[in-house]
């Protein structure tokens, strides 16, 4: 009996579930709490019908398409930016410095923030990503200060605060990044 089956099928089966077994290995995609995995390669129809060429999957697993797909991860991590302005002109033409913090990260609960920032930043480091948020934060901070008075600025700091994160939300969102 035992001869049998070591040299009937036994074998064979035994090689096969190997080779499937190694097959998955290489081509499984764990994707952690913190990223997005995207599969690109491969034409989808999206519920409205148009096309796209990835796949996102957000914590989980997919398994990936060999040849065809090929996979990229995205950090979903909050990115902290320090602003320093220097001699950023307030209402009246007085120039100010000002010292800002603000957190940053990928939209990836949205999915047309998603779609920009898979857009403009699959394959970019964290340092590309912060940069790029920096300077949008900058602008929108230069740009709602100009309309007020140093002694405005100072003594409403809450409403300032308000009013340049209104600002940079909107920026940001066309990026695909969201303030934190």
């Amino acid at each position: 009996m035992s001869g049998a089956w070591i040299g009937g099928i036994g074998i064979p089966l035994l090689i096969l579930i190997l080779i499937i077994w190694a097959f998955i290995k290489a081509n499984l995609e764990i994707c952690h709490p913190n990223e997005i995995l995207v599969f690109s390669g491969k034409k989808r129809k999206l519920k409205d019908g148009t096309d796209i060429g990835y796949r996102v999957i957000k914590g989980g697993r997919g398994l990936k398409i060999p040849i065809i797909e090929s996979v990229s991860r995205m950090s979903l991590t909050t990115i902290p930016i320090e602003l320093e302005l220097k001699g950023a002109l307030s209402n009246g033409i007085i120039p100010i410095n000002i010292q800002a913090m603000a957190n940053v990260k990928i939209a990836g609960s949205e999915e047309a923030g998603l779609s920009n920032a898979l857009e403009r930043f699959l394959g970019k480091s964290l340092g590309d990503v912060s940069q790029i948020a920096k300077e949008t934060l900058e602008g929108s901070l230069r740009g709602v200060l100009s309309t007020l008075t140093p002694e405005e600025a100072n003594s409403k700091r809450l409403a300032f605060a308000e009013n340049v994160a209104r600002e940079a939300r909107e920026d940001l969102r066309r990026l695909g990044l969201v303030l934190d």
